[in-house]
């Protein structure tokens, strides 16, 4: 269900939203990672299958899963439930498991596609943590044009140009998780979004 959804995903992309996708060889080939993405629309999953060469897992809020059929959908294509705004260990220890198992994670930092006041929204240190604990590198992607697919009130997708770049693999530096290393965590989750966003201007300015 995984290839058959991303591939049709995939095709919508190109052909309806003539997608393009840059810096896919920065993907590895092998081993597990997190890819961070920048979350601006429900559309990013359609972006995502522009770049994705493995099978990877991505945390979706847990109301999607009250619906029976695509609860189902969820799951077969590799996607868990996350309680948001909230500390759901359940889910994090999933996640980490699944890194250490050396299969891939797609993760969003900021949580929600809905800005602050139009500002970026402060990352989140999960990833940070995951990446620590299950030795594993952060591949930042950035995503542009999603968020005109499909704006708030529109009911059908917009024929936006969409593009996805892919970043180089980053190792973040261990740090001990406990309260005096609280900020550094937050430093490293922002530099990763920082690249991200960089990035997403480059893919503007094309």
């Amino acid at each position: 269900m995984f290839w058959i959804s991303r591939f049709i995903l995939n095709l919508f992309a190109k052909v309806y939203l003539r997608g393009k996708a840059y810096g896919k060889e920065n993907l590895p080939k092998e081993g597990a990672y997190i890819a961070v993405i920048n979350h601006s629309s429900n559309m990013d999953v359609v972006a995502m299958a522009l770049v994705a060469t493995r099978k990877g897992h991505t945390m979706a809020k847990d109301s999607l899963f009250r619906v029976p059929v695509l609860k189902w959908w969820l799951k077969s294509v590799g996607m868990f439930p996350v309680v948001r705004d909230a500390a759901d260990h359940k889910a994090f220890s999933y996640a980490v498991n699944l890194l250490k198992e050396g299969k891939i994670l797609f993760i969003a930092p900021e949580g929600t596609r809905k800005k602050e006041n139009g500002q970026r929204r402060r990352p989140r240190t999960g990833f940070v943590r995951m990446a620590q604990m299950a030795d594993c590198p952060v591949v930042p992607i950035a995503m542009s044009g999603t968020d005109k697919v499909l704006p708030p009130g529109a009911w059908f997708p917009r024929t936006v140009k969409i593009k996805v770049k892919v970043g180089k693999p980053v190792r973040l530096e261990k740090i001990p998780f406990n309260k005096d290393n609280k900020e550094k965590l937050q430093q490293q989750a922002e530099q990763i979004m920082d690249t991200i966003y960089e990035m997403v201007a480059e893919l503007e300015a094309m």
